[in-house]
């Protein structure tokens, strides 16, 4: 479901509550809700910051979370001081509150209403650069404005992992190409279950794993990165992206490419695509390559998965195409990728910070 499109105005409530007990600990909890103004409907995941109004702290990365199924969200334990409330709608433009003083002892309530307005990406800026670096970005104003979209679409499922325990399944269903012809296939599953304690930490470690030692583990085998890995700024210390915007049918193709290549490194370049209306993830196309060499191909398709009362979009099939041995190029491993997802239970209010 497409929240994005269906919510053209909203109406945020914030509250701000400071009690006797927290003046002593300088802190504040601010707590709030985003409906829609017509109908009143609840408006669940959509991604939320609270931003430093104050010049000398602004330099700090904000807090953010996401609303939750009823469109409540929750930052606790915050300093003294003044604050805006950023609302993020994927492929709208974003939504800032006036700054709100938060200072001990005073409570506020906080209403704004705001029309959502359909991104425009500006125009194309054409230069001779081949890749463009993370420090280089700031000269590409449509590619930034494309990458931040699809940033902010990946905080969201970032704040469902942090937000919900849920449980998922990937069904490996495979088979090898050799001299003598296809092996019979065979399928497996890889269970796993998502903890909100440590979930963003351990993608963290693995992700930093992955830049560091390659795509590949003796343990851990193939890494298949997904969305969050490739839209991560991490992702911009080893890679860069193309500076011209791919087009297909109803999607928009953002280049990556290591920024240099490694020899016995296994690393990925490809393509991520996006929807053109809502700038979601529709698909990674995705190449190893140990230095100039290609190892396999693999295909990440996205969809829209019920969760809790709405909708988000996460990873929901794929193909692969692989070749495991460097001495022998001719043997291939091809196969089909399915994930579903059950179980899902929001963790308690202490949990809602990303």
């Amino acid at each position: 479901m497409n929240y994005c499109r269906m919510f053209p105005r909203l109406t945020v409530v914030l509250w701000l509550c400071v009690s006797g007990v927290d003046s002593l600990a300088q802190s504040a909890t601010f707590a709030g809700v985003a409906r829609t103004e017509g109908s009143d409907t609840p408006v669940p995941f959509a991604l939320v910051r609270l931003v430093s109004a104050d010049s000398a702290a602004s330099r700090s990365a904000p807090a953010q979370g996401i609303t939750n199924a009823a469109g409540r969200f929750l930052f606790s334990e915050v300093a003294p001081g003044n604050y805006r409330i950023e609302l993020l709608r994927i492929g709208f433009r974003p939504v800032l509150s006036s700054p709100v003083e938060v200072a001990n002892g005073k409570s506020v309530e906080f209403v704004f209403r705001v029309a959502a307005e359909p991104l425009v990406l500006p125009l194309v800026t054409v230069t001779a650069e081949r890749c463009v670096t993370a420090g280089a970005l700031s000269k590409y104003s449509q590619l930034e404005t494309l990458w931040q979209q699809a940033r902010d679409g990946g905080s969201v499922r970032a704040g469902l992992m942090a937000r919900f325990r849920y449980r998922s399944v990937v069904r490996e269903v495979g088979f090898e190409l050799t001299a003598d012809g296809p092996t019979p296939s065979s399928a497996l599953d890889r269970p796993l279950v998502n903890d909100p304690k440590l979930a963003l930490k351990n993608a963290s470690r693995i992700r930093a794993q992955r830049l560091s030692r390659g795509y590949y583990g003796p343990n851990d085998g193939w890494g298949l990165p997904n969305e969050l890995d490739v839209l991560n700024q991490d992702f911009l210390s080893k890679h860069c992206l193309e500076p011209t915007i791919k087009h297909d049918s109803g999607v928009l193709g953002i280049g990556f490419q290591p920024e240099r290549t490694r020899r016995d490194f296994l690393d990925i370049r490809g393509t991520i695509w996006l929807d053109s209306v809502t700038y979601l993830a529709r698909r990674i196309d995705l190449e190893y390559v140990d230095g100039d060499a290609s190892r396999g191909t693999v295909r990440l398709d996205f969809g829209d998965v019920a969760v809790a009362g709405g909708a988000l979009r996460m990873p929901v099939g794929g193909a692969y195409s692989m070749r495991p041995s460097r001495k022998n190029p001719a043997k291939r491993t091809e196969g089909t990728l399915t994930f579903t997802y059950d179980g899902f239970e929001e963790a308690p209010p202490n949990f809602w910070r990303l």
